[in-house]
């Protein structure tokens, strides 16, 4: 039983100003959806339900046995929520969406849990080839490792089929909702132990957690400031690489990183290849969270050496070195927040009370609050509450507060062209054209330009990473036939990729830069461009009129560019391959076809995946803009035509919204957020 949720608040503080500028929006946006022209109403309820829906992802990632699970439970304000023990080939990942504020008659079929189970494609990509592991297997030329990999996939699809009977079949592909979730549940979607006898399959009581490949959970948790998903993805140490795969799928849209480490364990080389996807990430998506130190003997001593040793780590991979390690115990958390604190060994509670030993302040607090203040948690919620305030909640605060800034201007400008007309002054041709005309050219002008600059700038990434193919493929074949010059064809040689992924960061690192600087600059210009139109239009009455150009989509991390490759594995299979090989000439051929084959898998989901997507999300929002001025101009040029003249009592109120929406203008530019966008 949590007796406790009330400490979930303790990073709210960080994210106060944030959620302050939330409640002036949606103060504005409610004044404009009761506004009665119904296009701009539609338009503010819309904006308004993309602010409700804002909410920032937490993605968790973390040694096997470092309570990454429990940790995950208690961001989510539920103890014991998720089982530990899931089994050692699962790849499901677990999304926890985080409600803060909570409807007072949500509907009655409302889904609590929903489980998404694998369907025929999955279980074809690893029959067929292994998963990536096969792949790569199989690119390097180890039949054996291969054969060995298919008997495992075969074995594991046949027990799975024996369990489930007639129903594996029906069942993939297939969703199981929920209006509850609790452990029992949990444990049937998502954790395996011994095999369940096939008796009995259905939804009320079966179970399918060697089936399940994602969960969602909807919780309510009214103590946090902001609305959150967290998720617990699988990790990265799976057969067949599938958890690898998933993670990187995770990341893409991530807000934050946090990587849980257990204090007593030290790196590993399955956390090498969790180190080179969390490389990808900019410095401020990054916290660390070293779990466990209730375990530590002597953590006075202990703590500043696993710190010393985790940023040497860090350092040792191009890993910013300055990014949060914040120490504490899941253990500690649970225990503050159930208020059950006999449920915490000796051990643990002597620990306890050597740091308490080192903050005598802390003896002034209740044992809960001294507790949780040890378990690390205000410090993990204090900064993740920082990073998502000057991260994702700024940039879809700044995105709707420039909608709703422009929806704001257009109202203004329909409420003045409506009191020239009424005056006889309609709206101006400008140079023998229309403004509707006018309008429709820039739309189509600089959105060729804008597709244009899309297609450079996707071709110029690909060059780019190109070239830094194959001079590393020069390198390293150079290197080879060196090493075979001065040894023979005998000992072993490793080429370390590092360099490469160097390059293929640098060169997305500029691919950003210029998509933010040049996208940003024609989409400034457009919004100048249409500004000017209104303005002329009005002949000099909205002197003071200023359109927002539409904010920029976010960039994402190149994750896949941490992808595991041939080249990091130094298995039986890899040492096998050079065997198989005579030659200078022969080795140094096969080695640069396999690093070319290996390297098309990385760089083909920045490529022709994550890239594509980034652009195209830059032309919708372009095209939401435009579309938006071009219904205005019409409405504008067409207002004449279809409405009556207005009566004294509806030019008044039509005055009155003019002057609510030249204030709110006035105020929405104060309220102009500073930074990147």
């Amino acid at each position: 039983m949590v007796q406790n949720l009330h400490l979930l608040s303790s990073g709210n503080e960080a994210f106060a100003e944030r959620r302050n500028d939330f409640s002036a929006l949606v103060e504005k946006l409610e004044r404009l959806a009761s506004l009665p022209d119904a296009r701009v109403s539609a338009r503010a309820k819309s904006l308004l339900f993309r602010l409700r829906q804002f909410s920032a992802k937490v993605i968790l990632v973390g040694q096997v046995k470092a309570g990454k699970s429990s940790l995950t439970n208690v961001l989510a304000g539920s103890p014991g929520l998720l089982p530990a023990d899931v089994n050692p080939w699962t790849s499901v990942v677990t999304s926890i969406n985080i409600r803060n504020e909570v409807p007072q008659n949500p509907p009655e079929d409302e889904i609590k849990a929903r489980f998404t189970f694998l369907d025929k494609g999955d279980w074809d990509t690893l029959t067929r080839n292994g998963g990536r592991l096969g792949e790569l297997a199989n690119r390097a030329g180890a039949p054996d490792e291969m054969a060995d990999i298919e008997r495992q996939i075969q074995e594991m699809r046949a027990k799975t089929e024996r369990r489930l009977g007639k129903h594996f079949e029906m069942l993939l592909g297939q969703t199981h909702d929920y209006g509850y979730v609790d452990t029992e549940l949990m444990e049937r979607y998502v954790s395996l132990g011994d095999d369940y006898d096939i008796d009995g399959i259905n939804a009320k009581t079966g179970c399918f957690a060697d089936i399940t490949k994602s969960a969602e959970l909807f919780l309510d948790v009214p103590h946090y400031a902001m609305p959150m998903q967290v998720c617990d993805t699988p990790g990265v140490n799976d057969t067949f690489m599938m958890r690898e795969q998933i993670t990187i799928r995770s990341l893409r849209g991530a807000e934050l990183c946090v990587v849980v480490l257990a204090a007593h364990q030290a790196l590993t080389t399955v956390d090498i290849a969790l180190m080179r996807i969390i490389s990808t990430l900019e410095k401020r998506q990054i916290v660390l969270f070293v779990n466990r130190v209730d375990e530590l003997e002597n953590p006075a001593e202990q703590i500043p050496e696993i710190r010393d040793s985790i940023r040497d780590t860090l350092r040792s991979h191009q890993i910013e070195t300055e990014v949060p390690i914040i120490f504490g115990s899941a253990m500690w958390a649970e225990a503050a927040l159930t208020g059950d604190m006999g449920a915490m060994p000796d051990t643990s509670l002597n620990v306890l009370e050597t740091f308490l030993n080192e903050e005598p302040d802390m003896k002034d607090q209740t044992l809960e609050e001294t507790v949780w203040h040890f378990s690390g948690l205000p410090s993990l919620l204090t900064t993740l509450a920082e990073r998502i305030s000057q991260g994702s909640a700024l940039h879809a605060y700044e995105r709707i507060r420039r909608r709703t800034h422009n929806l704001a201007s257009e109202t203004k400008v329909m409420a003045t062209a409506q009191k020239s007309s009424a005056d006889g002054q309609p709206l101006m041709a400008l140079n023998g054209e229309v403004p509707a005309s006018m309008i429709k050219d820039i739309a189509v002008n600089r959105g060729q330009e804008l597709g244009s600059l899309c297609e450079q700038l996707h071709g110029d990434l690909l060059a780019r990473m190109e070239r830094a193919q194959e001079d590393f493929v020069h390198r390293a074949t150079t290197s080879l036939v060196n090493h075979f010059e001065m040894y023979g064809e005998q000992g072993t040689w490793t080429y370390e990729p590092a360099g490469l992924r160097m390059l293929h960061r640098s060169a997305y690192a500029s691919f950003a830069r210029q998509f933010k600087s040049r996208v940003g600059q024609l989409l400034g210009t457009t919004a100048q461009e249409v500004e000017t139109l209104y303005r002329e239009s009005m002949a000099g009455h909205l002197d003071d009129l200023r359109i927002e150009p539409p904010v920029l989509p976010r960039v994402p991390p190149p994750v896949s560019l941490g992808k595991t490759i041939a080249l990091d594995l130094q298995g039986n299979w890899w040492r096998r391959w050079w065997q198989q090989r005579r030659g200078y000439e022969t080795s140094a051929s096969q080695y640069a076809e396999l690093i070319r084959a290996e390297i098309q898998t990385v760089i083909s989901e920045v490529i022709q995946s994550q890239v594509p997507e980034l652009l195209e999300e830059c032309r919708s929002a372009y095209n939401e803009f435009m579309h938006e001025h071009l219904e205005m101009v019409e409405t504008l040029a067409n207002g004449d035509k279809q409405q009556p003249a207005k009566s004294a009592d509806a030019q008044r109120q039509s005055d009155h919204d003019a002057a609510m929406c030249s204030e709110m203008v006035r105020d929405l530019d104060k309220m102009s957020a500073v930074g990147e966008f």
